[in-house]
């Protein structure tokens, strides 16, 4: 697997410096080029890593201790909004800013701040949905429930995660940010699920595996606070901190709503489906989900890579060098998602089939799903290239609407049609919200974001 994967992403970084090699500076070039081969490299170990684990625990704990597992870490997933402020998103653009102009108090005051705020915020958070979770369940204690007493412990350290990665996104140290949670935390977990299977393999259950994920979360915090001291120039260490909190928080709120509303159209699916359903229609969306998600891996390597990019050409009006930068990234993009997509529409059945006989149920969702991420992949970097370039509002109203048309159709279709309802919701919302951001990307900025490039077809319908 990584020999594999350090080949591919040689491949990739290949590809990206001849794509980029008439678009500007060599430094920026080299940059993008070696930025992208990494995180891919990282990306295709990771996917690897996780498609192990998934497989590991999907075939111990079966479709209904899988589907809890699942189901109260998507919990974490959106209790992680409140608790970042959408401070990560800030993070990358400010500390890019300001790095750029050498302000490095600024720097030291935005980390400082970002940082107390979060953790108080999510300790509190913790503490109120522990409650809230034992008064729903009329204080009946349940597996279910102290799984998700348990995954808790994790809602502090993922949050503060998010900011250290996104400092080191903004500091140009997009690998580094990355490392601990895509190579580190796997391959922890997988270890250690391993280990306890091997010793007490009737005592790995639900809460079990989750417990392990705490653990694998919190040697990877430890790793990564470790890079970012190693990162951050001595300038900012020795300078005094100085702070623009209110400021700070105005261009937070817009960003925490647009990850919030993310998250929202991310997990939907599986809390609904887990409330309407039950456990085991959440283990196997999951999975159908999580093999759908391969497809734009790709997207996320390259977005990684182009957000302190696209903030810096468009704070100088480099439109040309950006366009062209959007483009060719979309086009290669496409080109690794496609085949994906392909693949797991007409093999999904023998891909389902590795995690149980049972998950085979998922295949027509898997389809569906698989659609829908292909046409995401298409559209490009649209969400970035707005919050990138200040039009945060604009990413927060598309984003805000997809989220509502998806719990709408999702409250409606999963009763009618379970696991296929979930999937059409999802894809249905992810259709609408990329349509919307591909529009508005071009009013705003004029950039095409899509693989097709500079066409006529938005500026018809923005006119």
């Amino acid at each position: 697997m990584n020999t594999s994967a350090t080949e591919a992403g040689r491949y990739i970084k290949g590809i990206l410096q001849m794509f980029f090699r008439k678009e500007g500076t060599r430094s920026l070039r080299s940059r993008l080029a070696k930025g992208a081969a990494g995180i891919f490299t990282l990306k295709v170990a990771s996917i690897g890593l996780s498609f192990i684990i998934g497989l590991l625990l999907a075939r111990i704990l079966g479709t209904a201790g899988y589907g809890t597992y699942s189901y109260v870490l998507a919990w974490v997933g959106v209790l992680s909004v409140p608790a970042v402020l959408g401070l990560d998103r800030m993070l990358v653009r400010d500390i890019a800013s300001y790095h750029a102009r050498s302000e490095w108090c600024m720097i030291k005051g935005l980390l400082r701040w970002s940082n107390k705020i979060v953790l108080l915020v999510s300790l509190a958070i913790v503490f109120l949905a522990a409650s809230i979770a034992i008064i729903l369940s009329s204080f009946s204690v349940t597996s279910m429930l102290v799984s998700f007493w348990v995954s808790l412990l994790i809602l502090p350290f993922a949050s503060l995660t998010r900011l250290r990665q996104a400092s080191l996104q903004g500091f140009h140290r997009v690998v580094q940010g990355q490392l601990p949670e895509l190579l580190i935390q796997p391959m922890l977990m997988l270890v250690l699920t391993g280990i306890a299977y091997f010793f007490w393999e009737r005592c790995l259950t639900a809460q079990g595996a989750v417990g392990i994920n705490v653990v694998t979360v919190v040697i990877a915090f430890v790793v990564g606070v470790q890079f970012l001291l190693k990162t951050l120039p001595k300038d900012v260490k020795e300078t005094p901190p100085a702070y623009q909190a209110r400021i700070w928080l105005r261009s937070a709120l817009p960003l925490m709503f647009i990850s919030g509303m993310q998250i929202i159209n991310n997990r939907t699916a599986t809390i609904m489906l887990g409330a309407i359903k039950g456990a085991e229609a959440v283990g196997i969306y999951v999975v159908a989900s999580r093999g759908a998600e391969l497809i734009t891996f790709a997207l996320l390597a390259v977005n990684s890579v182009l957000a302190p990019a696209v903030s810096g050409l468009y704070a100088v009006k480099d439109m040309k060098r950006l366009q062209g930068v959007i483009t060719k990234s979309a086009r290669m993009v496409l080109a690794f998602s496609l085949p994906v997509a392909l693949g797991l529409i007409i093999f999904g059945e023998w891909f389902l089939l590795l995690f149980g006989k049972n998950f085979i149920q998922g295949q027509t969702a898997l389809t569906i799903l698989s659609i829908g991420q292909i046409i995401s992949a298409s559209a490009g970097s649209v969400g970035l290239l707005l919050t990138m370039t200040g039009h945060e509002r604009d990413t927060a109203l598309g984003v805000g609407s997809s989220a509502i048309v998806n719990i709408v159709l999702n409250a409606i279709l999963i009763p009618l049609w379970g696991l296929n309802g979930a999937a059409i919701a999802t894809t249905s919302s992810m259709v609408l919200w990329n349509i919307l951001l591909a529009i508005w990307v071009y009013k705003r900025i004029g950039i095409h974001s899509t693989a097709l490039g500079e066409i006529c077809f938005f500026r018809k319908i923005s006119n």
